[in-house]
């Protein structure tokens, strides 16, 4: 199984949604400045050498839509050669690009892979067009699921990230973090 290895990282700043300094920028452009400057930081490698390329996106509809990454690799005139695929796994699909990319690199499918991500919300708002199921409604907070066994929700209510996040950390101790960080040490 082959190695994998992260070369280069660089992300655009944030901006303040609808009216920062991104407003008139479009998504599309902000991957394509990533990718090119990716390239130009690494001159030894040539666009060509790349095998694939992995961008996360949630909202891929309107300037997210229709393969945003192989229209943002088009722009940064990376090649008409090079592939381009945007994975969609929620918050995490730029992880889950990474983990694409490297499972082709271990499986010997691929050498070299661009990875990156892009989310717009103050062009394309979180759940931009989405259509929910009546039984999830997460702007209600509740579900109206029932499995009629043991009463419980057949849904649990939809959340929004840093909801989840803080319930996630509430359990997590100073002793805890400690114990975690030996652990990983050990390792």
């Amino acid at each position: 199984m082959e190695q994998v290895v992260i070369v280069d990282a660089i992300r655009t700043p944030m901006g303040r949604s609808k009216g920062g300094a991104f407003r008139n920028v479009r998504a599309e452009d902000l991957s394509a400045h990533l990718m090119r400057s990716l390239l130009a930081r690494n001159p030894a490698l040539e666009a060509t050498a790349l095998d694939d390329i992995y961008w996360g996106c949630v909202q891929q509809t309107l300037e997210q839509g229709f393969n945003i990454a192989r229209n943002a690799a088009l722009l940064a005139e990376i090649p008409h050669s090079v592939p381009a695929v945007t994975v969609n796994r929620l918050c995490g699909s730029s992880m889950q690009a990474l983990h694409d990319a490297a499972r082709m690199i271990m499986t010997g499918d691929a050498q070299v892979c661009m990875i990156g991500g892009v989310e717009h919300m103050g062009h394309v708002p979180m759940s931009h067009g989405v259509d929910f199921h009546p039984r999830h409604e997460p702007h209600r907070g509740e579900s109206r699921g029932h499995d009629g066994a043991n009463g419980r929700d057949a849904f649990p209510p939809a959340r929004h990230q840093p909801r989840n996040a803080g319930q996630l950390c509430r359990p997590l101790t100073r002793p805890r973090l400690g114990c975690n960080a030996v652990r990983c040490l050990q390792k």
